[in-house]
């Protein structure tokens, strides 16, 4: 019987699991923030724009996270079971759609992705390496179903281990790096998909309970999907430059 609670979870690994979860969140804010404000010099933007486009960023990746854990956490934040459920699907899908569709519509925020590096956007996702947490403790410890757990937490681990290993031969242009970079990218986006539908499919309802729902609200497959969509973006146009 998989358990929906982390009673089972030794209190050393429970504090852990949070600790790496929220370091890892906090990592991802700062970490675009600052691709940002290095891309912005490279492009031939207005000063007031290189200067607003970063800002823009930071503000509104705190925002996401910052709705995550209010809908998240119902211990400090209680709503009602089903409107949680509701607010959960649109922190997750909202800001996700709104950042594909600047990215397409705005000129702005073209120009800054076009400016940062490939390496970088690729390198960045070496974060998830933290994934095996789903494999040890979570599946280990009874609370994931090894449908879930298993490719989920491989998966995760596989995409991180390898991003600094295909960032350094895209920043290094080696030979068919781009080919390794596209790769790297759609098989990242492939394992957050699996990830996705098979937590829906076995019912990994432990990922319902804070702060592991942060996962599925922001750290997750929205941020992971959405930094492989510019990360493909970027490789893209630097390619045909």
């Amino acid at each position: 019987m998989i358990q929906a609670d982390l009673s089972s979870l030794p209190l050393c690994l429970n504090r852990g699991t949070a600790f790496v979860i929220f370091a890892v969140a906090i990592f991802i804010v700062a970490a675009h923030t600052a691709i940002a404000v290095m891309a912005a010099p490279r492009t031939s933007l207005s000063p007031r724009t290189k200067s607003v486009i970063p800002f823009v960023i930071a503000a509104f990746l705190a925002s996401w996270l910052a709705l995550a854990i209010i809908v998240g956490d119902g211990a400090n934040f209680p709503i009602p079971l089903e409107s949680r459920r509701s607010a959960s699907g649109l922190v997750a899908l909202i800001p996700f759609l709104v950042t594909v569709i600047a990215l397409f519509a705005s000129k702005s925020l073209r120009a800054i992705n076009a400016a940062m590096p490939s390496a970088w956007l690729i390198a960045v996702q070496t974060y998830r390496v933290a994934g095996i947490m789903f494999v040890f403790p979570f599946l280990t410890y009874g609370l994931l179903p090894a449908g879930f757990g298993w490719p989920a937490g491989i998966g995760d681990a596989i995409t991180g281990i390898f991003a600094p290993v295909v960032a350094l031969m895209v920043a290094r242009n080696l030979p068919n790096a781009f080919k390794w970079a596209v790769a790297w990218n759609l098989f990242g986006t492939l394992d957050l998909i699996v990830a996705s539908a098979t937590a829906l499919y076995f019912e990994a309802r432990v990922l319902s309970i804070y702060p592991l729902n942060l996962v599925p609200l922001f750290l997750g497959p929205p941020i992971g999907i959405l930094t492989h969509i510019y990360s493909l973006r970027t490789l893209v146009v630097t390619k045909t430059a």
